[in-house]
């Protein structure tokens, strides 16, 4: 691999993100085919090299390779073994060897599927194409005007796919196991010749629908989750439960096994969460991606950040119409031959600026510009990469439900941190509570939500800040006026998706609530 000769100029601070390739050895029942998907992924690789002057940075958000989608009997391949069965995409001279070359800073953030690649492995991987880089699973960046983008696979926030603790074989989830049973079923259904490409709906996260489980379970009390799914994968794969399953480090396990381990699975995440409703939502967040946007928007505002970035679900998202944050989703790039027509190969362009006219999710500072997204797609038939055009979600609230929660930003721009001095919610619950600092020049966001009654949300809390305790009140009730105080008046407020406000006033009707504050100066 030649070194990184590019002399490229400072670019315009944007970062092009691709996730859920799932590039294994080209195994029939490997969701991503050489043959078939491989153009379009050179296409959109060699599209970032044409335009790297713009690109600071690309992400490889997760699930680049694939050691899941592989039937029990066959242990998944090496990095070196995917390498060499794809050398024009990660060999030496191959298409991601170009970007690294023309871009320079290429960061690999893990998945699920590709969650056991050990520090070996990308040793092997960078050999091949250049000096990568491994991100946390939260991997943050920050645009020229301190605005934050949060990047991360999404898998962390879904039930049957999150690195696992629990588990016995380095952390791999339930997911694995489904996804290896269903790996079994294809590869007795595949006539020679065949490959999962050829047939429609393949390319779900955990390998099925999951929403089509769920939904059988009809209104069963059992709480065991993962033993009602095992279960369902037992007798719609035909895998028998002592059938051993090779895993990715050689050993092996079985279906039966993975009952034991897992059985307490809803449980530890209904303690985890602190809530039996985040774990069902948990639960949900592998089907599709609307309940990921939840998990999405509350990482977003845990971190003061802007901008989310997901894979994982394989669905494209194209934003949020009522929501103080921007959540994208990535879609995925190895949808099967027969739904070419309706699932895209799509990847994604951040600028880490964007811009301070983007409507009504820009608050009331000309300078404040906020990172921005666009999801890309690339003609099955040209391999010309365009603006896709995902579906936007109204809410992270999905209906029949509506959102009355209160979204809190606080700007200190006072000349003493802002330390909190208590909080409380009278109705509702804090889902993001108000941090414990907002630093000199900093921000703090914060989320009271709703618990789905009558009540809708309202809650307090206070600062103390150069000597002085400052009292805040936020209230978005189902019945009733809106309310919100703070800052001595210094504040702008929405309602849904509307504008925001004159300083200090607070629309008394709609929903949720949107409150900005300014400690020590205007809003």
């Amino acid at each position: 691999m030649p070194a990184n000769t590019s002399s490229r100029t400072p670019n315009s601070g944007r970062v092009a993100v691709l996730s859920d390739i799932h590039i294994g050895d080209n195994t029939p029942t490997v969701w991503y085919q050489r043959s078939v998907h491989e153009p379009y992924l050179v296409a959109a690789l060699d599209w970032i090299v044409a335009h790297a002057e713009q690109f600071q940075e690309v992400v490889l958000l997760g699930d680049i390779i694939d050691t899941w989608t592989y039937p029990p009997s066959v242990r998944p391949p090496s990095m070196a073994a995917i390498i060499e069965a794809n050398p024009e995409v990660l060999g030496p001279a191959g298409a991601l060897s170009r970007v690294v070359d023309a871009v320079g800073t290429v960061t690999y953030v893990l998945g699920n599927h590709d969650g056991t690649v050990t520090a070996a492995d990308l040793d092997v991987l960078r050999a091949a194409v250049g000096p990568l880089q491994l991100g946390e699973p939260v991997h943050v960046r920050t645009g020229r005007t301190g605005k934050r983008t949060v990047f991360s696979h999404g898998h962390h926030w879904g039930m049957f796919n999150a690195p696992d603790p629990a588990s016995r074989w380095d952390t791999l989830p339930v997911g694995h196991f489904v996804t290896r049973a269903f790996s079994h079923l294809m590869a007795g259904y595949l006539a020679p010749g065949q490959t999962v490409a050829d047939f429609k709906n393949q390319g779900y996260p955990v390998g099925f629908d999951i929403g089509r489980f769920l939904a059988s379970l009809g209104t069963t009390r059992r709480r065991n989750l993962a033993d009602l799914l095992l279960t369902y994968v037992v007798k719609a794969s035909g895998l028998s439960e002592v059938e051993p399953i090779i895993l990715p480090d050689g050993s092996e396990t079985t279906i039966g096994e993975a009952r034991v381990v897992y059985a307490d699975l809803f449980t530890r995440w209904a303690a985890r969460e602190g809530s039996r409703a985040t774990a069902a939502r948990a639960a949900l967040a592998d089907d599709k991606g609307d309940h990921m946007a939840w998990f999405a928007q509350r990482l977003a505002l845990e971190h003061s950040a802007d901008l989310v970035v997901f894979g994982h679900t394989h669905v494209p998202i194209g934003g949020l119409r009522v929501s103080p944050i921007r959540y994208v989703n990535n879609g995925f790039a190895c949808g099967s031959v027969p739904d070419n027509a309706t699932k895209e190969f799509t990847f994604t362009v951040v600028d880490l600026a964007g811009s301070s006219t983007d409507g009504p999710t820009a608050d009331t500072r000309a300078a404040e510009d906020r990172p921005s997204a666009q999801v890309m797609k690339v003609d099955h038939a040209t391999g010309a990469v365009s603006v896709a055009a995902p579906r936007t979600l109204p809410s992270v609230v999905l209906a029949p439900a509506m959102d009355f929660s209160c979204y809190v930003r606080i700007h200190n721009d006072s000349p003493a941190p802002l330390r909190l001095q208590r909080s409380s919610a009278t109705d509702g619950h804090w889902v993001v509570p108000p941090p414990a600092e907002i630093p000199v020049g900093g921000r703090g966001d914060a989320w009271l939500q709703d618990h789905g009654g009558p009540a809708g949300s309202a809650g307090a809390f206070s600062y103390r800040g150069a000597g002085a305790e400052l009292p805040f009140t936020v209230g978005c009730p189902t019945f009733g006026a809106n309310h919100a105080a703070g800052a001595g008046g210094a504040f702008v407020a929405r309602t849904g998706a509307g504008k925001l406000g004159a300083a200090g006033k607070v629309p008394a009707s709609g929903h949720p609530l949107e409150v900005i504050f300014t400690v020590g100066g205007q809003p």
